[in-house]
């Protein structure tokens, strides 16, 4: 026998094997179809049922703008980095301060605290806008500890922007009262080298020009007051200088997010059939070993 007559028999094994093989795979299925639909019928409705038994929770979810303090040449000066602002909203002591105003517990065992911790979630937009994700056990219970999250953020951004504005605050009286006196003293002036004529006349050069110098000084104040002034009232302005706050308002779901039935169901309905194909292939597998041995002891 050649070479190709070896491969050509090899080749018709081969595929004998491959037949023989398959129609025991479809046999397999036809025996234990029973058992196959009971199975994933089984861990459908125990899905289902599961789904029942677990507390509903709802979502809320808001959109934080980060508060401003004017800006630093053309750009935007936050009150707080966004990233720091991220990482203090996952700080433990932070989430603890919330539980705290809401009247909870802060211990690591109490149920609703760990349901606060493990379902606030908060990411950084494309945007710089903070993203943040809570769950509750009803859609109120969401909604007010979302608003407690977005209040202490509200607090602790107000705190650390009020010594600023105040300080631009009394900055801006300040030149606004520098400015009305710094008017008055031109206007006065003025109003004497109006009478410069007779000064000339009189031999008084020397003193026209003492206040002529003295006029052009208290111009150049006004000026710069003004655009001082000018500069204040633009950072001071809505604008530019805005608290830390939600960016709509925030929402929540209309129906629980979790649990899901009808994926509860598939999940249950899918391990239920792995576990009736395992069970049938443990028993297949006895059965055939139970045979073995007792074609040995024949």
């Amino acid at each position: 026998m050649d070479k190709s007559e070896n491969a050509a028999l090899a080749t018709r094994e081969d595929q004998f094997d491959d037949q023989y093989n398959l129609l025991d795979l479809v046999a397999f299925i036809r025996r234990n179809l029973g058992i196959f639909l009971g199975g994933a019928l089984i861990g459908g409705v125990l899905g289902w049922a599961i789904a029942f038994v677990l507390p509903a929770k709802w979502e809320a979810n808001a959109l934080i703008r980060v508060g401003q303090l004017g800006f630093v040449g053309i750009v935007a000066n936050p009150i707080e980095p966004p990233l720091q602002l991220v990482d203090r909203i996952k700080n433990t002591s932070f989430q603890n301060d919330v539980l705290r105003s809401l009247g909870m517990e802060t211990g690591e065992d109490d149920a609703d605290a760990k349901l606060f911790r493990d379902t606030l979630k908060v990411k950084l937009e494309k945007s710089e806008l903070i993203n943040l994700t809570l769950r509750g056990l009803s859609p109120d219970e969401a909604k007010l500890n979302m608003s407690a999250v977005v209040n202490e953020l509200k607090a602790i951004h107000l705190r650390m922007s009020a010594p600023t504005i105040h300080r631009w605050h009394q900055e801006l009286a300040l030149i606004e009262s520098e400015l009305k006196h710094a008017k008055t003293e031109a206007e006065q002036l003025a109003k004497s080298l109006g009478g410069g004529a007779a000064l000339l006349n009189n031999g008084n050069f020397p003193q026209a020009a003492l206040l002529s110098n003295i006029l052009i000084a208290r111009e150049g104040e006004l000026r710069s007051f003004r655009d001082r002034k000018l500069i204040l009232e633009e950072q001071l302005s809505p604008e530019r200088t805005f608290a830390t706050d939600v960016l709509g308002r925030i929402h929540v779901s209309t129906e629980p997010v979790f649990p899901k039935k009808p994926l509860f169901a598939v999940a249950g309905l899918v391990m239920g059939l792995l576990l009736g194909v395992l069970s049938s292939i443990l028993r297949s597998v006895g059965s055939r070993g139970g045979a073995s041995i007792k074609s040995d002891l024949d």
